[in-house]
């Protein structure tokens, strides 16, 4: 009972506070009619306790409640909306999927060539992070980065849809990019791969700590395109990637932080202000 009127307490708290059901719901990653159900007692909550409690106290959410699974370790199904055809369908988890495999051990990395001049490059990677492991894995996938780079023709391209596994089995995909993108961004990033990747799913997944879990695992899809109109005005700014559109959560994380690198840059003026 203690779960319920914390849970419900917690919902009265933010609806108090201006935050509207609908709000909430999106950062439980749930739909308004459970949030309902919490403010009016008719369940428990308590999955979602935490959550509320961070966003109550912090005002924004970094952990996503998992969603609830079978004894196989499948989804749970969901209700769907009145008036569809199925009554219940498999939702999608918001932080990504796991695997029960074993992670980490020896370094490996295996390359599947495919049709086309597509590729698939795969790097199992020890868990300790002064490994010589992980040193060796940047430095090989850097360089197959640097051949699929090399391999663009004049009207084709090479793109790379990266995939990472953490050392707790947390699987996801990361992005796709250009593969001359890819190679500056590792480039600019001292060519540290893990750790680009890892601040990479960072932005994307942000209920993700990756100062605690290191990666394990890293799978780079490369596959041949053909150069658009579009891709060529991009290149011709020195962008051969668009950029991705930012999630809700990702544009305040992001305002967050470009507030707090604002106030320590005043702080290094002395807290003078810009203008003269």
């Amino acid at each position: 009972m203690a779960d319920q009127q914390n849970a419900q307490d917690l919902v009265r708290f933010l609806r108090g506070r201006g935050v509207t059901t609908s709000e909430i719901a999106a950062e439980l990653h749930r739909s308004p009619r459970m949030v309902r159900k919490i403010l009016n007692g008719e369940t428990s909550g308590a999955l979602y306790r935490d959550t509320l409690e961070e966003l109550a106290s912090t005002g924004r959410v970094t952990k996503v409640p998992p969603r609830r699974r079978l004894k196989d370790g499948s989804l749970m199904p969901v209700r769907t909306k009145a008036g569809a055809e199925s009554k219940t369908v498999i939702p999608e988890d918001p932080g990504g999927r796991y695997t029960e495999d074993r992670q980490g051990g020896r370094m490996q990395i295996s390359t599947t060539y495919m049709a086309e001049g597509g590729r698939q490059i795969d790097a199992k990677i020890p868990k300790g992070r002064t490994a010589k492991g992980r040193a060796q894995a940047n430095v090989d996938l850097v360089q197959m980065i640097r051949n699929a780079a090399k391999g663009q023709a004049k009207d084709k391209q090479k793109q790379i849809t990266a995939r990472v596994t953490f050392a707790n089995g947390r699987q996801m995909e990361v992005n796709t990019y250009n593969a001359s993108t890819m190679l500056k961004r590792v480039n600019e990033a001292g060519g540290d791969t893990l750790g680009w990747l890892a601040r990479e799913s960072e932005l994307r997944y942000v209920n993700l700590d990756v100062s605690e879990v290191p990666i394990t695992g890293v799978t780079l899809n490369v596959t041949q395109m053909p150069k658009t109109e579009a891709y060529d005005r991009n290149q011709s700014r020195g962008r051969s990637r668009l950029p991705r559109t930012l999630t809700p959560a990702e544009r305040k994380l992001k305002a967050e932080r470009e507030a707090a690198a604002a106030k320590r840059a005043t702080r290094r003026r002395g807290g003078r202000g810009t203008n003269s």
